[in-house]
């Protein structure tokens, strides 16, 4: 066979199995044995993994081709889930023969007089070989990556990924047959090299609840709204992941501010405007808080976060920082194995066998918030277990995810309370669950009520209303009313949903379980997408700036010194 014959082969034996989560106990391994020495003496593998490995070492790209395509091989045929067995007793080394086959395949491509890949079948698949790659990796926090010395890095991968994005985005460009309804400029770390210690550990940032962070900046950089000529900018994606270098120990709270103040210092597009027209995305409970010098820096900028309320662990934060004239609330990021699981679970009314389901504890951290005070949900709501005749209400902590799961699908209503912060992932569990949710989170506005007539789908209790009567007022409801409520939920949930690409594994697998079809017109980037168009400003213009023609005919904004703004 062509060695030019390999990619396509192996990326269409690999579409379904190229997923993996590994659980608990392949985590510690991955830990122990990173270079995967404990596999050196099992002589009846498929593949030698620490030989392998010990090759990319030696042997320089592309010099080390050959060896990568006969491991491919090798697994290709085996079974359809060799890829993921072999991936489930040394992590990294699919991963690795897959970072080299598409480094190898971008490398090689033909591209036109302007650089730009000229077939887009290629283009295809490149991309589908690194989201192979990706979803295998993802679960590996950069440190292990680098650590575990393969040969490559996560800096190598982070270039790999901005190839990837690009070559994606010219296929995309190809496709469009009509101007989008605005543009978005999105700054990059070759601008503006102060980016680049937020965007750190992209593929680890971009999964789990946090991944809003990565995704959102995927969708801009990658979509039909990107321009790369600020004049015709009618807004201006600032990317970072705060939230996810903070929670993954890259840097401490102070130093993320450090970062962030240096950061909109450096923005060249920003001051003209104040930063009205700068998009910032604080996908956590933290909200913009985790910038803790936001009031000063980007008091006017315009912040996507699942977050209305306050964070208990920010004591001194006593007002909430999101600002409904100018920021947008956005959904939280559940995975698609998550949403594919809840799904499945959700059985019809008729079948359901518990009143209501709650899975979570109350502590100190759940409580009221320090300084602000007020009623301890959880509390009160676990408290309804010792009421007489409440054996049809399930209660759990500590569950798994199939658990948690199959209680929400089998229940009629499931409770929503507020925890560390006001929003809560479980709201968009229970969703697709087909669970009513059950809202008792005072001040969490939910995503997208721009458009969205929450009261159809959300039955929201005021949290000084938690007792018998609450129970009352849901055994009060008849199935008729239940029903009307589920049907409404099922009619708006995609609206929730944050898809894959369309060059990606795991979107194969959307399609296999029929989840959100494109067709339908939702999802949680077409919701952002929606409100921003509605936000369009013509003039960039702040109080703060002034602006003329020079005699030139070229615009200008300064400042009060008639000092240039950018």
């Amino acid at each position: 066979m062509r060695l030019q014959d390999w990619p396509s082969l192996l990326v269409a034996a690999c579409l379904v199995q190229g997923i993996v989560d590994p659980d608990e106990q392949e985590k510690r391994l991955a830990w122990k044995y990173l270079d995967c020495s404990n596999l050196r003496n099992e002589v009846d593998r498929p593949v030698d993994w620490p030989r392998f490995r010990q090759h990319l070492l030696e042997t320089p790209y592309p010099e080390n081709m050959d060896a990568v395509f006969e491991i491919l091989n090798r697994l290709s045929t085996k079974s359809a889930s060799s890829y993921d067995e072999e991936a489930r007793s040394c992590l990294m080394g699919v991963p690795a023969a897959f970072f080299y086959l598409t480094r190898f395949t971008l490398d090689t491509m033909e591209r036109d007089e302007a650089g730009r890949p000229a077939d887009p079948e290629v283009v295809k698949k490149a991309t589908l070989q690194y989201s192979v790659f990706e979803n295998y990796i993802s679960a590996l926090h950069p440190g292990l990556i680098n650590a575990g010395n393969w040969s490559f890095n996560d800096e190598e991968v982070f270039v790999l990924r901005k190839r990837i994005l690009r070559a994606y985005r010219q296929l995309e460009a190809k496709k469009s047959t009509h101007a989008p309804e605005f543009k978005v400029y999105v700054y990059d770390e070759e601008e503006v090299p102060q980016l680049k210690p937020l965007l750190r550990s992209q593929i680890y940032c971009s999964r789990g609840q946090w991944g809003t962070d990565v995704q959102v900046h995927d969708y801009f950089f990658a979509s039909d709204l990107q321009t790369d000529d600020p004049d015709e900018a009618d807004f201006f994606f600032v990317p970072g992941y705060a939230i996810c270098v903070l929670e993954g120990n890259l840097y401490s709270l102070d130093e993320v501010d450090e970062l962030y103040k240096d950061l909109v210092t450096a923005l060249p597009y920003f001051n003209a405007s104040g930063g009205r027209d700068h998009i910032f995305v604080f996908g956590s409970g933290m909200a913009q808080s985790v910038f803790q010098s936001w009031e000063e820096y980007i008091p006017q900028s315009i912040v996507l976060t699942p977050e209305t309320e306050l964070f208990n662990d920010f004591a001194w934060v006593a007002i909430p920082p999101y600002r409904p004239f100018k920021d947008i609330v956005i959904p939280g990021s559940l995975d698609l194995i998550e949403v594919i699981a809840a799904l499945e679970k959700s059985k019809p009314l008729h079948e359901r066998r518990f009143l209501s389901a709650f899975f979570g504890r109350a502590d100190v951290a759940r409580g009221p918030h320090p300084w602000v005070g007020g009623v301890d949900v959880r509390k009160e709501l676990l408290a309804l277990r010792e009421l007489p005749g409440t054996e049809d209400m399930k209660f759990g902590d500590g569950a798994t995810l199939e658990v948690m799961h199959e209680a929400y699908g089998d229940a009629k209503f499931c409770f929503v309370p507020r925890g560390k912060s006001g929003w809560s992932l479980r709201f968009f569990e229970v969703i697709f669950a087909g669970c009513i949710p059950v809202m008792i989170s005072d001040k969490w506005e939910l995503p997208f009520e721009d458009f969205l007539d929450v009261t159809r789908f959300v039955i929201k209790w005021p949290s000084t209303q938690i007792g018998p009567q609450l129970i009352a007022y849901l055994r009060s409801l008849p199935d008729s009313t239940v029903q009307e409520y589920m049907d409404e939920a099922k009619k708006i949930r995609c609206w929730y949903f944050y898809p894959p690409k369309k060059l990606d594994v795991r979107s194969h697998l959307q399609r296999q379980h029929g989840v959100c079809p494109e067709g339908m017109g939702q999802d949680a980037f077409r919701g952002i997408r929606r409100i921003l168009r509605r936000r369009r400003r013509k003039s960039r213009t702040s109080t703060k700036a002034f602006y003329f023609k020079d005699a030139t005919g070229q615009l200008r904004y300064v400042d009060t010194d008639l000092r240039a703004l950018q």
